[in-house]
């Protein structure tokens, strides 16, 4: 069994109906306190996860802070990893795709992007409760 994360900011995104108006948010693990939060306009889950990832990435680098990001989508984890989404939803949210992967494209980084294993640790604190 895993321990579960007290440090680090973890991320989620939720959507109504999918695709749907699209948002996500980062939260602090040790205060609980929302780090960010932003409405995308219509998209899918993936995507706002895929986002909120990015979001937490740059938030980090902006302010020169290196913890763990953690998120419950083994999809957006993996296209961050590979810097390239594969969404096949066309719309206004794909300017925001796209910024996001050059991005990832055109900054170095080394920042520990994790999976929460909702399982053992309950949902991530950063969750909107839509299930």
């Amino acid at each position: 069994m895993n321990e579960k994360p007290i440090k680090g900011i973890g991320v989620d995104a939720g959507t109504r109906g999918n695709p749907g108006p699209c948002f996500y948010r980062g939260v602090c693990l040790e205060s609980g306190n929302v780090l960010f939060y932003k409405e995308l306009g219509v998209g899918t889950n993936n995507i706002g996860e895929f986002l909120a990832v990015c979001h937490a990435i740059h938030y980090l680098k902006k302010r020169n802070i290196n913890t763990p990001i953690y998120s419950d989508s083994v999809t957006a984890i993996a296209w961050v990893r590979r810097a390239q989404h594969n969404t096949k939803f066309r719309g206004e949210i794909n300017e925001k795709l796209d910024s996001a992967v050059d991005f990832l494209k055109s900054n170095t980084f080394t920042y520990d992007v994790k999976k929460w294993i909702t399982k053992e640790w309950g949902e991530i604190p950063a969750d909107f409760g839509r299930k």
